[in-house]
């Protein structure tokens, strides 16, 4: 459940995360208003990957996540 358990900030980035589809943790900082650190996102981004809320796939040495369910799932289950 999207939403469910999640800090105001893990909420932002699955929300920037369903925006742009598809985003490397550096792309997500950079979308992030008033953003912490990028080590802080990438431990959220790994948090939220635990939390079953995104996953990741790997682009040459890069991590791109994506939202783990469609926006529209994550609305009907919050």
């Amino acid at each position: 459940m999207i939403g469910s358990g999640l800090s105001r900030r893990e909420r932002q980035i699955v929300d920037i995360l369903h925006r742009l589809g598809r985003a490397s943790a550096g792309e997500v900082h950079t979308a992030i208003e008033d953003a912490p650190t990028y080590s802080a996102v990438r431990a959220t981004l790994r948090i939220l990957e635990e939390k079953g809320h995104v996953r990741h796939e790997e682009d040459g040495k890069k991590y791109m996540y994506v939202p783990a369910e469609p926006r529209q799932m994550a609305a009907k289950s919050a």
